[in-house]
């Protein structure tokens, strides 16, 4: 049985430099020094409270709940 291809072009293969010089070639980053600035602030606290305040506010959940137990 035959099978027809489905696209006749050829892929040639790059680099991983080309791949990556595309993609900041292709990148459309515009921010001014203040617009990066915020988003890289923005993005610190977000990780700060995702890794640091979330499982201290745990802790002292599960601490409260066991507290209860001992009454």
């Amino acid at each position: 049985m035959a099978v027809n291809p489905v696209d006749n072009s050829v892929i040639t293969p790059t680099s991983p430099e080309a791949e990556f010089n595309a993609a900041v070639d292709n990148a459309e980053t515009e921010l001014t020094d203040a617009e990066f600035e915020e988003q890289m602030i923005t993005g610190a606290i977000t990780i700060g409270g995702q890794f640091i305040l979330m499982p201290m506010a745990q802790n002292i959940l599960n601490e409260a709940m066991s507290g209860e137990d001992d009454e």
